[in-house]
């Protein structure tokens, strides 16, 4: 997605949005770990602007996902369209031989599946940027999903099956409260506020990255080794 830290300090220059070193240093990491980047800080305060800046510059699409309290599946990953099943059938029935067996399979086909952010960002042919966002609005349950999303890069789909990503999305997720349980799957993340801007302590689960600053450089932690 970028080639330097310069690159990306530039490209988002060129869409408008001023990164300073921390953000423009902690855009460039996840994107070069793969690691999905949080952005915490109160409403209002450029966490979504920096996930839709970092798409213009990279050239690609956003799929977002707006989290609230009861956010289910259905929202997130996509559904199977029963009216155009049930079409399907109707029509296939008015045949004189039909191939139920086969029918079946075909019903639950992507063809009759309506795709979610989540399923569409696993499917684009080359890497958007998934935006996740107020992820402190979902329970454990729905964090579950996540994970498997965020570590695997693939999606387990009752009656569809497992669908693997084509690309591996730029994933950001944003945060209005400090409550976000972490401790799973976020590599590098900020803080985002009116008066300043200061890198999160993150543990060192995969890929963190040190709260210490020090001119603009961050410094990673050793590898775990539990």
């Amino acid at each position: 997605m970028f080639s330097s830290l310069e690159e990306v300090g530039q490209r988002l220059r060129a869409t408008g949005y001023i990164a300073d070193s921390i953000t423009a240093t902690t855009v460039y990491l996840a994107a070069r770990l793969q690691k999905p980047l949080l952005l915490e800080g109160p409403a209002g305060s450029g966490k979504t602007q920096l996930a839709y800046a970092v798409a213009d510059s990279a050239h690609t699409v956003v799929e977002r996902l707006q989290c609230y309290e009861g956010v289910d599946e259905e929202k997130a990953i996509g559904k199977f369209d029963e009216p155009l099943q049930r079409l399907c059938v109707e029509l296939k029935s008015k045949s004189s031989s039909v191939d139920w067996e086969s029918l079946q399979a075909e019903l639950h086909g992507q063809q009759f599946f309506s795709a979610g952010p989540l399923l569409r960002a696993l499917q684009c042919e080359r890497p958007c940027v998934l935006l996740i966002d107020e992820l402190d609005k979902v329970d454990h349950a729905f964090e579950a999903l996540l994970l498997e999303l965020l570590s695997v890069w693939q999606l387990s789909i009752p009656k569809l099956g497992t669908i693997k990503a084509r690309s591996i999305p730029f994933v950001v997720l944003t945060s209005n409260g400090t409550d976000v349980r972490i401790n799973s799957y976020f590599g590098v993340g900020l803080h985002l506020s009116a008066r300043r801007l200061r890198p999160l302590l993150l543990p060192p689960c995969f890929v963190a990255l040190s709260s210490d600053f020090v001119e603009g450089t961050f410094i990673p932690f050793p590898e775990s080794t539990a």
